[in-house]
């Protein structure tokens, strides 16, 4: 089913969280904030922005506001939209490999305890603290 423009900018609004304080006005050297709710979504591209009665979706790519009005460009903002927006990790990374020097050394480490750096910098062994089940 072909969805319309407005039935793209219904979906949106329910997307958003409002926003109160965003619209302002300069009255002579006072600033006055206008009592809207405002409702906004942001991407890199595109603006979508709920003031009642009107809703608008906005293309910022090239630096200048311009209005959307078309389905086409209001679907691909709404994939814009859909991004995720929290970090991805980089893949499966490898383990670091130890070096067989190094695990013949601390396989030489006594049990119950552990290899510690002092004060001053020089490895010692330490006691490796027990823990009781409560």
């Amino acid at each position: 089913m072909a969805k319309t423009l407005e039935q793209i900018k219904a979906s949106l609004k329910l997307k958003t969280t409002s926003k109160t304080g965003v619209l302002s006005m300069r009255v002579g050297k006072r600033k006055v904030d206008l009592p809207f709710e405002v409702r906004m979504l942001e991407c890199d591209d595109y603006v979508f922005i709920h003031i009642p009665p009107a809703a608008e979706i906005m293309n910022t790519g090239d630096g200048s506001f311009a209005i959307v009005d078309n389905v086409k460009g209001a679907e691909a903002a709404v994939a814009e939209f859909k991004k995720s927006r929290r970090r991805r990790r980089g893949g499966s990374r490898a383990s670091a490999e130890m070096p067989d020097e190094l695990k013949a050394a601390l396989s030489k480490v006594p049990a119950g305890f552990k290899l510690v750096y002092g004060l001053d910098g020089v490895p010692r062994l330490a006691k490796t603290r027990v823990r009781r089940k409560k």
